[in-house]
């Protein structure tokens, strides 16, 4: 699958691109929609300096990629119901930030509001909505872990745009975290769809 250029996630989705979004991400051939997913993806090793705190994972979810997504994973997610819920929201783009402490990590948790995520182009672009959880919270004895044991706290950032506020070209990510380095990731939305 080639993606064309900015302007194919700007530009409303038609029904034919809901459907081929939706197709694409039902497909048997796994490798190749990983492939098409490892480009909204980047995944960052713990650094070198040993900082406190780092990004794990970005993600810049376009509503293309959002409905092969969904179409993997979301049970009862049909044609119908993705083309409903684009309609509902067209134009939805989603900025997901993974952030986490190091391992072993002994001292206070860090306050809620030292993780700060920017995104921007020429300048900074204003989310319309930010959303924050720790899906692993260590330091909560009586929270449940989303997902396994929870050995290390995670953060998860989501902050949601309109398609129309990005063009076309290089968009950077750039997440401040709790006494350390801050950390970016940048993504080619002339690569997306």
């Amino acid at each position: 699958m080639v993606a064309v250029n900015a302007q194919a996630f700007i530009k409303m989705l038609e029904a034919e691109d809901i459907d081929a979004a939706y197709t694409f991400g039902q497909s048997t051939n796994r490798a190749e929609v990983a492939a098409f997913l490892r480009q909204y993806q980047k995944t960052f090793k713990y650094p070198s300096g040993k900082p406190l705190a780092y990004m794990k994972f970005v993600e810049f979810e376009t509503p293309y990629e959002q409905i092969v997504l969904k179409s993997q994973h979301a049970a009862g997610y049909t044609s119908l119901r993705a083309a409903d819920e684009y309609e509902a929201n067209p134009g939805k783009v989603i900025v997901r930030v993974i952030v986490s402490l190091k391992n072993n990590y002994g001292g206070p948790k860090p306050p809620d509001d030292s993780y700060n995520v920017v995104v921007s182009q020429s300048k900074p672009i204003e989310p319309r909505k930010v959303s924050s959880t720790e899906p692993c919270n260590p330091f909560d004895v009586t929270a449940t872990p989303v997902a396994g044991a929870c050995v290390g706290y995670i953060r998860e950032i989501a902050l949601d745009f309109d398609a129309e506020q990005f063009q076309s070209g290089i968009v950077k990510i750039k997440v401040t975290l709790p006494e350390s380095p801050s950390m970016e990731g940048t993504f080619d939305l002339d690569n997306l769809m």
